[in-house]
């Protein structure tokens, strides 16, 4: 399993988690991507584009996305997954990824993010590219958000 920029991935999530919030990250776990369909509520995918070519996806049950998406919000209370909370995951992934683009084209190497595409409460789409690793995240306070990445 190579799980090149995996550190940059976690310094990018990171620094987005403290700019909004105060939960901290307990843990981040790499480990290998599950086989078959994914089981979650909330499911986000963003291509990568330019020297580097690939997939990431984050995925997280309701209650971690209505957390997270509260946080982002300056604490107002979230009941349902409704558009404020996908909108607040998938611009929480963009900027995940905005940071983390940054941090690898420092290494010389050009490289851009798609926009999110959020599904909620549907299949999960076939994706082309089999995920490298698998960042397991623990906040406290929450369950665990899986960030896959494929490159």
């Amino acid at each position: 399993m190579e799980t090149k920029y995996s550190n940059i991935f976690i310094d990018s999530w990171n620094n987005v988690i403290e700019s909004f919030s105060s939960k901290q990250i307990k843990s981040a776990d790499i480990t290998q991507p599950k086989d078959g369909a994914f089981n979650c509520d909330i499911f986000v995918y963003m291509g990568i584009i330019g020297d580097i070519k690939g997939l990431v996806y984050m995925s997280m049950d309701a209650e971690t996305g209505k957390v997270l998406a509260s946080e982002m919000l300056g604490g107002i209370e979230i009941t349902d997954v409704d558009e404020m909370v996908i909108s607040a995951v998938g611009e929480m992934c963009n900027m995940i990824m905005g940071n983390a683009c940054s941090s690898i084209s420092l290494m010389n190497t050009v490289v851009d993010i798609t926009p999110p595409t959020v599904v909620v409460g549907q299949d999960m789409p076939q994706l082309e590219m089999k995920p490298s690793y698998n960042i397991s995240f623990v906040l406290e306070d929450m369950d665990k958000i899986n960030f896959n990445v494929a490159v």
